[in-house]
């Protein structure tokens, strides 16, 4: 199971499309959250991904400074997919603070 920022980050990337620069992804980010993470904070959760085996990585030497470049694994889209599942069924079973419940 993956945390909800990693969702996040796997979501954006995929967005962002195959083989995206981190500053790419970022870009989803700002376009589409209103709390941004810290541009460090994703790039250690790509790193920390590409570890799992839920994103690939390779390194762009085509220009003039090498770019690491990313993309969601099978093995990623897994996770996504259980985790956005997850979140679906929490949210169908429903949050148990209807009618007055305090938490």
């Amino acid at each position: 199971m993956i945390g909800k920022f990693e969702e996040l980050v796997l979501l954006a990337l995929i967005k962002a499309g195959p083989s995206s620069q981190a500053a790419k992804v970022y870009e989803v980010f700002e376009k589409t959250q209103s709390k941004m993470p810290k541009f460090a904070a994703m790039y250690t959760a790509l790193d920390r991904m590409a570890n799992k085996g839920l994103v690939s990585e390779r390194l762009d030497e085509t220009g003039p400074k090498p770019r690491r470049m990313f993309t969601i694994t099978g093995a990623g889209r897994l996770a996504l997919d259980e985790a956005v599942n997850a979140t679906r069924n929490m949210q169908a079973f429903g949050t148990g603070l209807e009618g007055g419940a305090h938490v």
